[in-house]
């Protein structure tokens, strides 16, 4: 099956979908053509859309690019490879497992943020991403992501049975605008670690959808990191669907100059037993923008889920804001369920504590910052790949002082 290789003048339109699909399954035409209409009744967002009016678009051009597509390298351990993990091309995969992907991409879903982007995504992605776990499997290291190039970046990633592996998915774009739709598929009892790190061109407006699908006793732990893009949001949504399905959702951001971050999140809970367990931390300096919003729905069927959800937001500078909103939509009634969100400055009584230890202002404000982090990362508990998201974001702090 040949990668389509489309030129920068064509047009998104029904025919250049058709280019992309005319030697792949019909199944996936279908889900292409289903997607690329959706595109098409979906309006294109500006400040007045639902959902978009805390954003502040002027200057920025949304209009969905020709399809470029995706460039990426990885990296896992031969030893692992040769046990059976796969890691290659979605259109390389579709010729060993297609099946499972199959499974991964026609997954109906109940999140409520789907839009325009992630359409156009599910509609004009090529190339793509594939990694898979066989049943038992247990990955000996971290299986690295580096995505470098693409408009519209698709990954989809299976841990059959029982299996254990840590994904770290790193997104380096430079187009003007790159929308990803990313599918996680936990089986039973299988254990998953995915870190997806956004670092993409300042100059980028980037949209990101992850969708996690988990199993009965199954567990999630996720790591949205964000520190590139002029404009970026993502719908980072997990669905338990099995007893005993456990997630831990974790973000973290650092904006500076007008940097806006748009992030949305849903704790899903479809059976009985489940938990979920969420923490998204925003530091701002400058006149940045962070914007959260939060669901969790527990359905009626669901009884004994545990979920907790929390945003904390802290503001380096005078022109920095944070807007949170955390919603609840519960239908059982044996839960335990809370929230909670925070916005403001370096605490002055924790500033106060460092001068006791001899520490300046600056330099009291910048070891805040750094816990202020390391807690998402320790939560996250996979040390080989957050040392490196901290060497990410420990030059800006140079710049934070103790306003």
């Amino acid at each position: 099956m040949a990668d389509s290789i489309l030129t920068p003048q064509a047009q998104i339109e029904r025919g250049l979908i058709d280019q992309i699909l005319k030697d792949e399954p019909d199944w996936l035409g279908d889900l292409r053509r289903s997607a690329f209409m959706r595109y098409e009744a979906l309006p294109q967002p500006d400040e007045k859309t639902p959902g978009w009016r805390r954003l502040s678009l002027a200057g920025i051009d949304l209009r969905a690019p020709t399809p470029v597509p995706t460039a990426f390298d990885f990296w896992a351990a031969d030893a692992d490879i040769k046990r059976g993990l796969v890691v290659c091309s979605l259109v390389k995969a579709l010729g060993t497992h297609e099946d499972a992907i199959r499974e991964a991409i026609s997954m109906e879903h109940h999140g409520k943020s789907v839009g325009r982007y992630a359409a156009i995504a599910e509609a004009a992605w090529q190339n793509g991403i594939f990694v898979f776990a066989p049943e038992g499997f247990e990955a000996s290291e971290p299986i690295r992501i580096d995505v470098t190039a693409g408009t519209y970046p698709r990954v989809v990633i299976v841990a059959r049975a029982k299996s254990k592996l840590t994904v770290a998915e790193t997104h380096r774009e430079s187009e003007r605008v790159s929308a990803g739709v990313v599918d996680v598929i936990c089986g039973e009892a299988s254990a998953v670690h995915y870190a997806h790190v956004q670092d993409c061109a300042k100059t980028s407006s980037v949209f990101s959808h992850q969708r996690a699908t988990m199993a009965r006793d199954s567990k999630l732990v996720s790591l949205n990191f964000g520190i590139g893009g002029r404009l970026a949001r993502s719908d980072v949504e997990v669905e338990l669907r099995g007893e005993g399905a456990e997630s831990d959702m974790l973000g973290l951001i650092f904006a500076e100059d007008r940097q806006e971050f748009d992030y949305r999140t849903l704790q899903g809970h479809r059976s009985p037993h489940t938990r979920s367990d969420l923490l998204f931390k925003a530091a701002l300096d400058d006149r940045s923008h962070s914007s959260y919003t939060g669901v969790i729905v527990i359905d009626r069927g669901a009884q004994r889920s545990d979920a907790y959800q929390a945003n904390r937001n802290l503001l380096l500078g005078e022109g920095a804001r944070a807007d949170t909103e955390p919603m609840l939509e519960i239908e059982a009634d044996d839960v335990r369920c809370t929230h909670g969100a925070t916005v403001g400055p370096v605490d002055e009584e924790q500033l106060f504590y460092t001068e006791t230890r001899g520490l300046s202002p600056d330099e009291g404000a910048r070891l805040i910052v750094e816990g202020f982090f390391q807690e998402v990362f320790q939560k996250f508990g996979r040390p080989s790949v957050t040392e490196p998201l901290s060497g990410m974001f420990a030059p800006h702090l140079g710049r934070v002082g103790a306003s």
